[in-house]
């Protein structure tokens, strides 16, 4: 049997002991490895390193160069001087790429012609058109080859195809240089070697691949199993090691699929605590640095919508802070930002500065929005028009926001501010170059999605060690695991290179690889790697992805290997599926080794392999929470009213009211048409401080919502009101200077409020305002006819540190709050008072006052203002002797729907009802169920106004319910 790999690297080594030697390989990492493996088998080794043929060769090279004044150019660098030049071409009009997006996926794939063709000695001079299967595409390559090697010469800058220039100015090396033949990739590289030891280096052996009958490979005691899913897989792994009683240290699983599989190992091994190291690194994604980072990106590419920044926060991923003020509890500024109406867009982030502008903010408060205004003033400085095109800049302002404001808990988030530096760095060299419309979002999301942390380059003492399969299978430890071994992951791809056409390879150079050589060479050194494997393997695929509902097949190696072990040739797929035990799924019903407890639980839950049984007492004796909820939906079903209607048990739990001590200091019209609306709905709100989240939502098609409206057009009307009282005359020029100043009013308050709330767009604005017009024509045309005088406008009724105490009758005073949108004079020491309304009239009746003590507002402040002239002095003998909700818009049509102010004795009976149902804890749900449709908390209720129906009818209640239900009856 032929020797192995590491046998006659020990042999080389030993053969030239006091020799200082070099081994060549293709990467640091494989070299580690294999030395590893020479010490452990043979004994410690002296007077030997690793190199990469780029790293020797820089390092034999970099005293000329430093002398000639060369850098010497990454290949991570190259790519953006490409990307750069390939900009320059296009813009300067040669036609080949005319209407073609210069993508990253186009980028690479020149950036891979070019390297080709720079590490074949292929020159921009040597090119011919005719060599291509059109001419344009020719013309292209080898402008876009030339405008390299003039950007290499211009700027002192050497690749390592251009070190072969330099080579034979340096002596020859006098070490003993081993060379693993896939270390040698192109033409640069063989002449290279052969330049530096003029032929004087040791290649090691080539060996067969792991399928081969004279490999070393353990098939005989390879064993198969396959799965659904690719978690399931990995759980499988684990159970295997677990149930053998294998260390982690002495683990090795190559994943096939190098994205799904570690990322599979990855999730298993972190919900279970075990140690793990990954040869490629992981997603910088899994770390709160990289999630905070694609949370930036993500906040660009959506047009600075604030719901990622929001997101980032409730999850801990960022903390928004600066140097005047340290920190800043993550609740007060997400409470801030969903309730500033930003949503989405740069210009609504001014909507911060009219927060500021607020009359009586609290300090709390404002030190709150003062910090979130300098930091989004912070992030939006530098994102000019173009720093937002140039992707050195914008790499540049992301690191700078995860240094900033992500929360960095571990090791793995420094690592990834390294990274974005270096992302950052290698960009440089190309200068600061821009790039057309949002592409330069997709460069930097790729580069983001390519970047990899907890990289090691050897397996750690302790830990399984995760590799891939294009590095996989040099550890010598001595279990394996294969992972993936799907048809498509190891049959290679033999799609040609969307630049340079095999055809066109073999016309230009005969050291351009065809994609069958590359394919080829890909297998082979692959194979060769996975023939150092020893001891005990096991081989796995996923026969049955769940999520993809897709069935796949086992490599045609895999099948190789159970031919070697069972010794039959001819043994096809469906012998190998069958030897395999039954499809290995998430968790197993059988007993045995148990991943997590999700895997514990299925199993106690299982009658039989496949038949959940019905486990409620076993699941409610362990979670609490669940019972009480479990009962819950039980009570609300039954006849009998329970706490959990909205019936509190006031002996244990008593209800506080406004006024009262430790309760809210007054009551408002609206919260008490609330309660009249659904009593349970206030209990949420107002007793137990249930707030719903004020959070913008994002329509493209609309500049204001409901409430910003009707703001705006009470500004509107306010401001006229008061404008009209010191003018107002009778005839055609009151109407004519009465228009006019409407007009000019109601200008000035859009233009405010568009420069306050970025509209999405011009078209949107314009629509909006136009229909805002309308409605101020419709108040107008309403106010040309009215007699009466407007006294106040959005009279205040309270303090500014106390409520109004209303007195109800000579025992019984009610603290409120409040604002009257208009009272007018009628005759002297009689009143109307007003109630603008901007959405349907069609629920206000006119036969009806309180209409089941949801419509209580014009009754109770006709009493409120009445008394507020008097005690104040403005009028003693104040009458309010009528009311209307005035619909003065477009789709109000100036509607104006009055409430009698003759039922006082009526209010006083209704507020009683009220306040007494409150302190009996009645707090029902709706007794309408439509209003649910719109409700804040219908989540938590869901249709229990419908399940309760029968319950407030049923004759046993009435007695319990009677506060409620007499609430009901006014009309």
């Amino acid at each position: 049997m032929m020797r192995s790999k590491i046998q006659h690297l020990y042999e080389i080594i030993q053969s030239n002991p006091l020799d200082r030697k070099v081994l060549i390989v293709s990467s640091h990492a494989q070299g580690h490895q294999w030395l590893e493996q020479v010490t452990r088998q043979y004994g410690s080794v002296l007077n030997t390193e690793v190199r990469t043929l780029e790293t020797w060769a820089l390092e034999r090279s970099k005293l000329f160069l430093a002398k000639k004044k060369l850098r010497y150019l990454f290949s991570s660098e190259s790519k953006w001087i490409l990307c750069k030049l390939l900009q320059d071409i296009s813009q300067n009009g040669n036609g080949y790429l005319t209407g073609i997006a210069l993508t990253p996926g186009l980028t690479d794939a020149f950036h891979q012609a070019v390297m080709e063709l720079r590490e074949s000695r292929v020159r921009a001079a040597g090119l011919v058109l005719e060599h291509f299967e059109q001419a344009a595409k020719g013309t292209f390559v080898k402008e876009l080859l030339a405008s390299y090697e003039n950007w290499l010469e211009k700027n002192k800058y050497v690749d390592l195809a251009g070190l072969l220039d330099y080579s034979e100015q340096n002596s020859l090396s006098n070490d003993t240089i081993i060379i693993d033949k896939y270390a040698v990739r192109s033409e640069t590289d063989r002449r290279l070697i052969q330049t530096a030891t003029a032929g004087n280096f040791m290649m090691l052996c080539d060996v067969s691949g792991f399928t081969a009958p004279d490999s070393h490979f353990p098939a005989e005691g390879t064993q198969f199993f396959h799965t659904a899913g690719s978690i399931a897989e990995a759980r499988e792994v684990m159970r295997r090691i677990v149930e053998q009683k294998i260390p982690w240290g002495q683990v090795e699983i190559i994943a096939s699929d190098k994205e799904k599989n570690a990322a599979a190992v990855y999730t298993v091994a972190s919900t279970s605590h075990i140690p793990c190291t990954f040869a490629g690194g992981l997603p910088i994604g899994v770390t709160n640095a990289g999630k905070a980072a694609k949370m930036y990106m993500v906040w660009m590419e959506s047009g600075f919508n604030l719901a990622p920044i929001l997101t980032a926060l409730k999850q801990g991923i960022i903390r928004l802070r600066d140097d005047q003020l340290e920190d800043a509890k993550a609740d007060r500024l997400i409470r801030e930002l969903e309730q500033s109406g930003i949503g989405w867009g740069r210009e609504r982030y001014k909507l911060l500065t009219s927060m500021l502008k607020a009359e009586n903010i609290q300090k709390e408060r404002l030190t709150v929005l003062q910090l979130l205004q300098r930091v989004f003033a912070r992030l939006f400085e530098p994102l000019t028009e173009q720093a937002l095109r140039t992707p050195v800049k914008l790499v540049h302002e992301l690191t700078q926001f995860v240094k900033a404001y992500a929360v960095l808990k571990e090791e793995s988030d420094h690592q990834v501010i390294d990274q974005l530096q270096s992302l950052e760095q290698s960009m440089r060299a190309a200068g600061d170059f821009a790039i057309n419309g949002d592409l330069v979002l997709r460069y930097v999301r790729e580069e983001l999605d390519s970047l990899r942390v907890q990289k090691v380059s050897t397996p750690s003492p302790g830990h399984i060690h995760v590799t891939s399969l294009s590095s996989g299978g040099q550890t010598g430890r001595p279990y394996t695991f294969i992972m993936g071994m799907t048809e498509t992951i190891w049959s290679p791809s033999f799609r040609q290179d969307p630049v340079i056409l095999d055809e066109e390879r073999e016309r230009i150079s005969t050291s351009l690889l065809l994609s069958s050589s590359q394919a080829k060479r890909l297998v082979e050194e692959r194979n060769s790697r996975i023939s150092m494997i020893r001891g005990h393997c096991t081989m796995s695929y996923c026969s049955y992805d769940i999520a993809e509902h897709c069935e796949y097949t086992p490599a045609y190696e895999m099948l190789q290997v159970f031919r070697k072990k069972t010794k039959q040739a001819n043994a096809d797929y469906e012998v190998l599926h069958h030897s395999m035990e039954e499809t290995k799924r998430y968790f197993r019903t059988s007993s045995g080794i148990a991943v997590d407890a999700v895997e514990i639980w299925m199993r106690s839950l299982l009658s039989n392999p496949s038949r959940l049984m019905t486990a409620q007492q076993v699941i409610y004796s362990h979670y609490p929470s669940l019972r009480e909820g479990a009962r819950a939906v039980q009570a609300r079903s039954e006849p009998k009213l329970s706490p959990y209607d909205g019936i509190v048990e006031t002996d244990r739990y008593p209800v506080l009211l406004p006024g009262e001590a430790g309760a809210s200091s007054a009551f408002s019209a609206s919260s008490l048409e609330r309660y009249g609306r659904c009593p349970l709905q206030y209990f949420y709100q107002y007793i137990l401080g249930v707030r719903a989240k004020e959070a913008a939502v994002y329509d493209r098609t609309q500049w204001l919502n409901a409430s910003q409206r009707g703001s705006l057009l009470h500004d509107i009307f306010d401001q006229y009101l008061m404008g009209v009282k010191e003018y107002r005359t009778q005839g055609n020029d009151f109407v004519r200077n009465a228009a006019e100043l409407l007009r000019i009013i109601t200008e000035q308050i859009i233009g405010q409020y568009a420069e306050e709330v970025p509209a999405p767009s011009e078209h949107i604005l314009s629509k909006e305002a136009e229909s805002i017009r309308k409605d101020a024509d419709i108040f107008f045309a309403g106010e040309k006819n009215r007699t009466t005088i407007p006294v106040y406008t959005e009279l205040q009724l309270h303090g500014d540190d106390s409520p109004l105490q209303l007195k109800i009758s000579e025992e019984w005073s009610l603290p409120i709050k409040g604002f009257v949108d208009r009272v007018d004079e009628i005759t002297p020491h009689r009143y109307k008072i007003y109630d603008y309304k901007t959405g349907n009239p069609r629920k206000f009746k006119q036969n009806e006052c309180f209409s089941g003590g949801t419509q209580i507002q014009l009754p109770l402040y006709g009493l409120a203002v009445e008394q507020w002239m008097k005690e104040t002095g403005v009028d003693g003998q104040a009458q309010v002797v009528e009311s209307a909700y005035l619909f003065p818009t477009e789709r109000g049509m100036g509607e104006e729907i009055n409430r009698p102010q003759n039922r006082r004795e009526d209010l006083k009976a209704l507020l009683g009802a009220m306040l007494g149902a409150m302190k009996q804890g009645l707090y029902p749900p709706a007794n309408d169920s439509k209003i649910c449709i719109w409700c804040d908390y219908n989540a938590v209720c869901g249709s229990h106004a419908e399940q309760f129906a029968d319950k407030r009818d049923a004759a046993g209640n009435a007695d319990r319910l009677e506060r409620i239900l007499e609430v009901n009856r006014f009309a």
